[in-house]
């Protein structure tokens, strides 16, 4: 969620939504058509201050533009059931194989308009592939369930989870002079998931994850004697809307047999940004050495509009303890789901390479960015809630009438670079640095406390004869409530369940990173080595915590007329340190091979959860404790070869010592002074996945027809997950103690078949 990526200058930024970049979340698709980049950068560390919206690395690219000669590639890749195991071997039965199939095509040209003043290109990309998902009976037993078994007889078995994906990408360049460079360029993307579904939830349950992103932008570049400037305007729409698939027909869920009806849930998130971006390179500037400065700013104007109907489709509940003759409770969504805004981001920097002499550089730099509304500035607390929560004292900082929240405007980000050259030679290179590097809190994470209160998802208990259940009210059912209109009749009854309070805190503060490293890159014949330390320590990440706990930190005080309060907090921090290892081989005129190593030891903690920190009073009574995606130990070796007859072989082999898992240790009991859960304290099996490609050119002029052959995961060395943690209580014992109950799907040995024409 803290990466940026640039292409040609212009951010893919998602503010609202997780993934990092607009198009990710949750995603089988690539952000970008392949052969449309001319060239990209991975950069973690010591990246220039001109890039913003970052605490974590950022990716660079540059797209491709057309020439005098007119130039372009076809290319396809294919994947069936027959090339791919999908099988889980952890399965009593694994059973056939599923069906699968995966075609994914590209197609790219450019070339002249008007040589050497006008010029094109054009790229495509598509890829589709249907995955199948079996679709079966919960395990419940019994008359009643049998019955359902015999009514729902036609919804099991498999059925195709399709995914479809293309990408658009075309520029035109225009040089009107020597020193004028113009470039238009459009970028389309469109997408659609139908997932959602399997198990014990039937397929007309699923949902269609489509997602729609249009770009177009403006580039002009003019080079004077001894400066550049190039200006940016774009304009990008970025929507994700995930719809249920079969209409709006009741969701009727029998627990332990299956779920039938359409999905609950409809969602749409649309983000507009309208950006101006101008950067000026100055050059031959000459104090105490060389200097090459670079000035620049950004303005994006923002347009967020969304619409969150959770449980917009009523869904009711069934159970064995009834015999399904009627549903014990529904939930429904109910209010206003609109839940828009705007905002406005600024950004200004200075960065100064600074070639003190030939062996010593200094990368000075720094970036004032300013937020409009990153939390809701204007939102006033509504004065049914401050009644409701009076008597809990809290603290007024959590409180606002509309005027006591500012714009973000402290965010200011030194940074700070330098190599030299130890001998002279180039051979041997010191190199380090710090900076301070600022993120961004996501739109979605703030709006619970405008949506809890004006969206509602109502909870309808129902009985035989309306007598409480568990101390509450319910309903005698009858069957004209299973609609719309019968909930709509119900609500006059009081048995609705009662909003969360959500607040957010007047002075939050945006997340940021500050990094230092050291290193020394090496020249060893051929080779060159590296070896660095890095050092990242990040503050204020945004979560939420209860807000009315009793007074010895147990939960939780009852408010009336609301279910809870849960308020934010900015103190999540995260450690990381780590140390780098590379020696690479690059490709040269006089070698037919190249091989890169990378090995990294990570150690990574943090306090705090995610979004979400319930456990402990406060975020700073959370233990300091591994964070649990990143692993011990990461090792990649590459290595291509060219032989004779234009045939490479090229290959990829990663491993990775495990990421972490929770475990919870009940062996002495549940009760508070009982149970243990240790977060990370579980390591999952290490995975060394090899991957192998063969390819063959053939030259018949200009043309060249390239066959490729892949196979990935050699060693069939599956990818596991769902490690179980739990431990009973004695002398209760638990055989799957440590052990994955799931495979990732796809992560077996797998044969890809490819060809590619290139003119």
């Amino acid at each position: 969620n803290a990466v940026n990526v640039f292409i040609d200058g212009v951010s893919f930024k998602n503010d609202v939504l997780v993934g990092g970049v607009i198009g990710q979340d949750s995603s089988r698709g690539n952000p970008f058509p392949q052969n449309a980049v001319q060239e990209f950068r991975v950069l973690t560390q010591n990246y220039s201050a001109e890039f913003q919206k970052s605490s974590s690395a950022v990716i660079t690219a540059v797209t491709k533009s057309g020439s005098n000669e007119l130039m372009g590639d076809v290319f396809g890749y294919y994947q069936d059931k027959a090339l791919v195991d999908a099988r889980n071997p952890l399965a009593t039965n694994p059973g056939e194989k599923p069906e699968y199939e995966r075609l994914q095509l590209g197609a790219s040209i450019g070339g002249p308009i008007i040589r050497d003043r006008m010029h094109f290109f054009l790229s495509y990309e598509s890829n589709d592939e249907d995955r199948e998902n079996n679709v079966a009976f919960g395990g419940t037993t019994g008359a009643a369930a049998d019955a359902l078994r015999q009514q729902f007889a036609s919804r099991p078995g498999f059925y195709t989870s399709p995914f479809e994906l293309r990408l658009i990408f075309g520029k035109l360049s225009f040089q009107p002079a020597a020193a004028h460079l113009f470039d238009l360029s459009g970028y389309i993307r469109e997408e659609t998931d139908v997932r959602g579904f399997g198990g014990a939830t039937s397929f007309e349950s699923a949902e269609n994850v489509a997602q729609d992103i249009w770009q177009v932008a403006l580039r002009h570049q003019l080079t004077g004697s001894s400066w550049l400037n190039e200006a940016t305007l774009s304009y990008q729409d970025y929507q994700w809307n995930p719809q249920p698939l079969s209409g709006t027909s009741i969701g009727l869920n029998y627990q332990g047999v299956l779920r039938v009806g359409g999905r609950s849930t409809e969602q749409n998130f649309n983000q507009k940004r309208l950006g101006l971006r101008d950067d000026v390179t100055f050059t031959g500037f000459r104090w105490h050495g060389d200097h090459s400065v670079k000035v620049g700013g950004n303005v994006d104007l923002l347009d967020y509009e969304v619409f969150k109907r959770f449980t917009g489709n009523p869904e009711f509940q069934f159970r064995s303890s009834e015999n399904y003759e009627f549903p014990f409770e529904a939930r429904y969504g109910l209010g206003n789901p609109n839940l828009s805004g705007d905002n406005t981001q600024i950004g200004l920097f200075v960065q100064d390479d600074w070639h003190l002499t030939d062996r010593a550089t200094l990368n000075l730099g720094v970036r004032w960015d300013y937020e409009s509304d990153m939390f809701g500035t204007d939102y006033v607390t509504p004065q049914n809630v401050r009644n409701a929560i009076a008597f809990l004292n809290v603290p007024s900082n959590f409180l606002t009438d509309g005027n006591d929240r500012s714009a973000i405007d402290d965010m200011i980000a030194p940074r700070l670079g330098a190599t030299y050259d130890l001998f002279g030679t180039a051979r041997s290179i010191v190199f380090g640095g710090w900076g301070r590097y600022y993120d961004r809190i996501l739109y979605n994470n703030t709006l619970d406390e405008r949506f809890r209160l004006q969206y509602s998802v109502g909870l309808f208990r129902f009985s035989r004869d309306g007598a409480p259940r568990d101390g509450q009210p319910t309903v005698a059912w009858d069957p004209r409530y299973l609609t719309e209109a019968g909930l709509q009749e119900v609500l006059a009854t009081g048995v609705t369940g009662n909003p969360e309070i959500f607040l957010i805190e007047n002075d939050t503060r945006s997340p940021h990173s500050d990094q230092w490293n050291i290193g020394l890159r090496q020249q060893l014949g051929s080779f060159v080595g590296e070896i660095s330390y890095a050092n990242v320590r990040s503050k204020n990440g945004f979560t939420f915590i209860r807000g009315n706990r009793r007074p010895d930190g147990t939960c939780c005080i009852a408010i009336p007329g609301f279910s809870g309060l849960i308020v934010s907090a900015d103190d999540v921090r995260t450690w990381y340190d780590a140390i780098y290892l590379k020696l690479d081989r690059p490709f040269t005129s006089s070698s037919n091979w190249s091989a890169g190593l990378a090995y990294t030891y990570s150690d990574a903690t943090q306090i705090g959860g995610d979004l979400f920190s319930l456990d402990f009073p406060r975020v700073a009574d959370y233990p300091r404790y591994p964070t649990q995606a990143v692993p011990d130990h990461q090792a990649t070796l590459n290595v291509l070869y060219r032989l004779p007859w234009d045939v490479s072989v090229g290959s990829l082999l990663r491993y990775n010592s495990g990421v972490k898992y929770n475990i919870d240790d009940q062996s002495r009991g549940g009760g508070p002074n009982e149970r243990r859960f240790m977060r990370g304290a579980g390591e999952e099996d290490a995975d060394t996945i090899l991957d192998l490609r063969l390819e063959k050119t053939f030259r018949v002029g200009g043309i060249g027809l390239g066959l490729i052959g892949e196979v990935f995961n050699v060693f069939d060395d599956k990818l596991f997950v769902g490690y179980s943690g739990f431990i009973p209580t004695l002398p209760n014992t638990n055989a799957n103690f440590g052990k994955p109950s799931g495979v990732q799907f796809g992560s077996g040995r797998r044969f890809q078949y490819g060809a590619r024409i290139t003119f």
